[in-house]
């Protein structure tokens, strides 16, 4: 036979929490953001400050043109005043190219107000020595311009007007200023950008923890759902669709268990009424097995005898009358047995109704003993009957004579050594416990248990020869159980003792 292979199944990675899941998540598409930032920030932060500060020198060219409108006083203060707020380096020129202004010595050229020309701003200009690297962007008023001052190595950017009036106006800002400020810029959005990333994922991930341990703990519930444990709930306290989860998982797990216990509730009764019935099946068949074979010997008798008077046949001294008796006996027997059997059945099934009744036990018991006193006395058994005077019992008193009659037929058949038969009665906490004690050979324990099936005999041989089937002890157990009243047998050091208990009569107060 070919061998079959199955093949391993891979192992399930245990999953990763869904808050370190969110977090990161989150934390990349930040950290994404951010970087982009950066990148845009450091890539164009310099060309925006460029065009910042171009707008900066075309508006500060505009003000000055407006400026040297004004007497000489307003326009020194108006000029030191755009100087320091802008930072810029003004240049001003007549319609002749001579420098009237500069930044660098702040003062203006008397001939601009009408008096002699000096010659430091002439030698200031020459000292400059600026050339224009590129030309940013021309304008119908202006250009503007980078400019590199060999002298000083510096690169500046610079604005050049001309106004109506004639001339022209140059404001220059330093392109090293401009770079740092937007290298301090960016090193500044950097920092606060590693900070605010820092202080976002701490604050992200304390509310996605706070946020997801609802989502854990029903994990946890709904996993011990899945092994059929339904004793731990949901505790989430929050205020949104997670606490409704939550609440709709804990009536679920209350839904599930009770419906689990209803099942196991069923499937156990189902079981023991599956086994009832197996019982039940087994019990009939075994009773009609043993009603057959109880049937069948006398059948067979009756039937040999009645062929024997139709042929003719007779046994030597025997005569008709004779084989009448036989078949006459035979019959009673099989009609003892019938009737025994109807009458085990009628209280198996419940047919008979007890007729409940309080009755004084210790009359109850002398008088079953004074029934069998004769045939005691004839078989040479002292039989004692002893109960305490103003025991009131509860129960059909017809009924539980059957059961008296037969544990003691029983006994008085089993009676052997001293050939004593007890019938005693003792108070118990709820009732009383009537008991019948022969002595004899105790009974097999293993044989105890079979005694109440139909058509048991211990003594197979003793009780055929008597003529008895087995059914005594059977009707009793049925009759008992009606009663609802516990019954047994134990073996004693001399003897067994059959019982069974039934309850005091109520007090005439309950009654009422």
């Amino acid at each position: 036979m070919k061998a079959i292979h199955f093949k391993n199944r891979p192992q399930t990675r245990k999953p990763r929490p869904l808050r370190i899941q969110l977090t990161i998540i989150t934390s990349i598409t930040i950290c994404a953001g951010l970087l982009s930032i950066l990148l845009l920030n450091s890539r164009f932060s310099t060309t925006l400050y460029q065009n910042r500060q171009k707008r900066l020198l075309a508006q500060a060219a505009k003000e000055i043109t407006t400026l040297t409108q004004g007497n000489r006083a307003e326009v020194l203060a108006g000029l030191a005043e755009i100087e320091t707020k802008s930072n810029l380096e003004i240049e001003i020129y007549n319609a002749n190219g001579t420098l009237v202004y500069d930044t660098l010595v702040n003062r203006f050229a008397s001939e601009w107000l009408g008096q002699s020309e000096f010659d430091l701003f002439q030698s200031l200009m020459n000292k400059r020595n600026r050339e224009t690297v590129r030309i940013l962007k021309q304008e119908p008023n202006g250009v503007f311009e980078i400019q590199q001052d060999s002298r000083l190595n510096r690169q500046y950017l610079t604005y050049t007007a001309q106004p109506d009036s004639g001339g022209f106006i140059r404001v220059s800002s330093q392109l090293d200023f401009i770079n740092n400020t937007a290298n301090a810029t960016t090193r500044q959005v950097s920092l606060l950008a590693g900070a605010t990333f820092f202080v976002v994922i701490v604050v992200l991930y304390l509310f996605l923890r706070r946020a997801t341990d609802p989502i854990r703990e029903m994990n946890l519930v709904t996993r011990r759902m899945a092994g059929m444990d339904f004793s731990q709930k949901c505790t989430a306290r929050t205020n949104n669709e997670l606490r409704e989860l939550s609440d709709n998982i804990n009536t679920l797990s209350e839904s599930l268990d009770r419906t689990l216990r209803d099942l196991q509730e069923k499937n156990r009764q189902l079981e023991a009424d599956i086994e009832h019935e197996r019982k039940l099946e087994a019990m009939r068949r075994t009773f009609v097995s043993n009603a057959s074979h109880e049937l069948k010997t006398p059948i067979a008798i009756v039937q040999g005898y009645a062929e024997g008077l139709k042929l003719g046949i007779r046994s030597p001294g025997a005569d008709g009358e004779e084989y009448c008796d036989v078949i006459l006996e035979e019959t009673r027997k099989m009609n003892r047995l019938v009737n025994s059997m109807l009458e085990l059945s009628k209280y198996e099934a419940g047919a008979y109704e007890l007729n409940r009744q309080p009755f004084d036990v210790k009359e109850f018991l002398e008088e079953e003993a004074g029934s069998f006193a004769v045939l005691a006395k004839e078989k040479g058994v002292e039989l004692i009957a002893q109960a305490p005077p103003g025991l009131t019992a509860y129960g059909d008193p017809e009924k539980l004579e059957t059961v008296l009659n037969n544990y003691v037929s029983n006994a008085l058949s089993h009676a052997d050594g001293e050939k004593r038969i007890e019938i005693t009665s003792v108070e118990t906490e709820n009732g009383c416990r009537v008991s019948v004690f022969n002595t004899g050979e105790p009974i097999d324990e293993s044989e105890l248990p079979n005694l109440w099936q139909s058509f048991y005999r211990a003594d197979k041989s003793r009780s055929r020869s008597q003529g008895r089937f087995g059914l005594g002890l059977s009707i009793c157990k049925a009759i008992l159980e009606l009663h609802r009243a516990p019954y047994g047998v134990i073996n004693r050091e001399n003897g067994v003792t059959f019982w069974f208990e039934i309850p005091k009569a109520p007090d005439e107060s309950e009654t009422e």
